[in-house]
């Protein structure tokens, strides 16, 4: 697709696909791809969404995943489309000042808010491929609870509120990687359960719901994601294109 990268953003190091279903219904699809800039020690996502809504249109969701050698992002664009409706958000983090640009444009105006943070965060966007880029960012306890704190926008076709932290938990649930067997295939991937919760009291609330998430080897790139409410999002390929 002529959405991905070229050679001017480094080297293609993995591609892949995912589908999208809730109850075996499929209603949406991801393609990605994932590019190294040796110069720079950085990485990009790059990733295309497509849904058809209830109306018939379509959804398209176009991500750029910019983030350095520490697994911190950088730069992250999500340019949704539906019809003639057209919403572009940016985070761009200047990490002297440790604080992230955010902008928020639609046909009708650009919002832009200045957000403070810690050294060491992560952006939620709507893609599978980087959701699990934090497991990278440090070492994970095995025998216990692991927070991570992720800039989240609740903003979809309006402006509502500047994107604020949110902490999740992730738990790894095996010792060593089991044996994960999707259509015909046979895959070893590292499970993990990740839910929404407080890291500064301990009293907090933790959310009921969990996602279970079996991780590849490739960049943390998920091979499948388990919902309560039946939803599913599953590996339909993952190429690994890296030179040794």
């Amino acid at each position: 697709m002529s959405y991905f990268g070229n050679k001017q953003e480094g080297e293609k190091i993995l591609r892949g696909a995912y589908t999208y279903s809730r109850n075996k219904n499929v209603y949406c699809e991801e393609q990605f791809e994932l590019y190294r800039e040796k110069k720079t020690l950085s990485y990009c996502f790059y990733t295309e969404m497509l849904s058809r809504v209830s109306t018939g249109e379509l959804l398209s969701i176009k991500i750029k995943y910019r983030f350095n050698n520490d697994y911190i992002p950088l730069y992250v664009n999500i340019d949704r489309t539906l019809g003639n409706q057209n919403v572009v958000e940016n985070y761009t983090f200047d990490p002297k000042v440790t604080q992230i640009k955010y902008t928020f444009t639609n046909e009708e105006s650009e919002e832009v808010r200045h957000i403070s943070t810690n050294p060491k965060f992560y952006i939620t966007t709507p893609s599978t491929a980087s959701s699990m880029i934090c497991l990278r960012s440090k070492k994970i306890d095995t025998s216990g609870k692991n927070y991570y704190s992720f800039c989240t926008s609740k903003n979809m076709w309006e402006f509502n509120e500047q994107p604020s932290f949110k902490s999740i938990i992730i738990q790894k649930m095996s010792a060593t990687t089991e044996n994960l067997k999707l259509d015909d295939k046979n895959l070893q991937a590292q499970r993990y359960k990740l839910t929404e919760g407080h890291n500064d009291d301990e009293d907090g609330e933790v959310s009921s719901d969990s996602l279970r998430i079996w991780v590849s080897q490739h960049m943390t790139v998920p091979y499948l994601i388990e919902a309560s409410d039946g939803t599913k999002v599953q590996i339909k390929y993952l190429n690994n294109l890296e030179r040794d």
